[in-house]
């Protein structure tokens, strides 16, 4: 019986590729011939067999190790199985069907298990941007915030969230140093973003990284295009090129000042 293969799960189309190609081994081990060898369907075959390593593939980059390290080992177990099936064309069409048949089980099973634990209890294991790296209260959980939106495919919201962190934790540096006035204009009010960067990655005192006076614009640019932008949307991708160089910038900032 073929597994369900359904709209609302991830693994439906690889699900629908190896039942179609365990038809095709029924139809060759009723008929007595090997389906790499059969005129018609040895084509079929191989079209099929296309067609499952595309989505396969498709699931590879959907599920990577960094945000779903659980679905990513049972994608990584399923490497060996797969490759096994895509040379398997010219055996017997009953082990053929055996080995269709434990694909489909490993598929159907242990790759959905892993896909809708993740699915019940937010994503991966591994947030965006470690939380630790600030100590307990507004901003830590503004970071988590910043996690959550990029856990659940809100790359701009995340982005968001990571430009108001960043412009608060240059203050707070700036603060802690008891040198706030040189980021304030002539009404006392605070500078604008920009600004806040262009003092900072400058500042004598504070004495940025190489790597976190790079980062801050980016961090900054990104943020802007997702609030500002009427054309444009951030996609996770963005986020993820400056990832650790975020990483780096905010826990820099942090050190300068208690929570």
């Amino acid at each position: 019986m073929a597994v369900e293969a359904d709209g609302l799960n991830p693994t439906a189309d690889l699900l629908a590729g190896l039942n179609t190609l365990r038809n095709f081994a029924k139809t060759a081990a009723k008929h007595g011939f090997k389906l790499g060898a059969h005129t018609h369907y040895s084509v079929k075959a191989h079209e099929t067999l296309v067609e499952i390593r595309r989505k396969f593939l498709e699931l590879r980059a959907n599920y990577q190790h960094d945000q779903h390290p659980a679905v990513a080992a049972q994608l990584d177990a399923l490497e060996g199985p797969l490759k096994q099936l895509e040379q398997g064309l010219e055996l017997n069409a009953t082990k053929l069907k055996d080995i269709i048949r434990d694909v489909v089980f490993k598929v159907g099973s242990d790759l959905r298990a892993a896909i809708e634990a993740e699915a019940n209890h937010g994503v991966g294991t591994v947030p965006f941007i470690t939380p630790e790296i600030l100590k307990p209260g507004v901003y830590r959980k503004v970071l988590e915030e910043a996690n959550r939106c990029f856990a659940e495919n809100c790359p701009n919201a995340c982005a968001a969230m990571l430009r108001r962190l960043v412009e608060s934790l240059i203050i707070e540096a700036f603060e802690a140093h008891k040198i706030e006035a040189r980021i304030k204009d002539s009404t006392g009010e605070y500078l604008e973003l920009k600004a806040l960067i262009g003092k900072a990655t400058a500042d004598a005192d504070l004495k940025l990284s190489r790597n976190t006076k790079s980062a801050l614009p980016n961090l900054k640019f990104l943020g802007d295009l997702s609030v500002h932008s009427r054309r444009n949307l951030i996609r996770g991708d963005d986020l993820k090129g400056i990832r650790n160089d975020a990483r780096g910038a905010i826990e820099e900032l942090a050190s300068h000042f208690t929570l």
